[in-house]
């Protein structure tokens, strides 16, 4: 288990669809992945040839890039994911009712299709 505070202040994090988790950039280089009801796991580091500062800038651009929605601050519980499937109507990634299928206006799909539990 890793805490985000052992890695020093965090460059931002967001929603990796290709993971299906919660991953954050710390500037320490190192990167952290969250799943929905876990802990927080360190996934990787960077490259020691690679400077730091170098580092940073290209993971803050990679951050710039992606739309608002996929910049996500935190992961439904389990208890919501259990809800929504059950349910007719689910959140987006951007906070919207929608249905457990859908997307919202601004393009941002359902949490249960963002981790792929549908």
């Amino acid at each position: 288990m890793a805490k985000l505070s052992a890695h020093g202040k965090e460059i931002g994090r967001f929603f990796s669809f290709r993971l299906g988790m919660l991953v954050a950039y710390m500037e320490d280089g190192t990167v952290l992945c969250k799943s929905p009801g876990g802990t927080w796991t360190v996934y990787g580091r960077k490259k020691a040839e690679v400077p730091l500062g170098e580092w940073i800038a290209k993971k803050r651009e990679y951050l710039g890039k992606l739309p608002s929605w996929q910049r996500v601050r935190s992961l439904p519980s389990m208890r919501q994911l259990e809800e929504w499937t059950f349910d007719s109507v689910c959140e987006s990634l951007s906070g919207e009712t929608v249905e457990p299928d859908g997307y919202s206006s601004d393009g941002a799909p359902s949490w249960l299709l963002a981790l792929g539990l549908i």
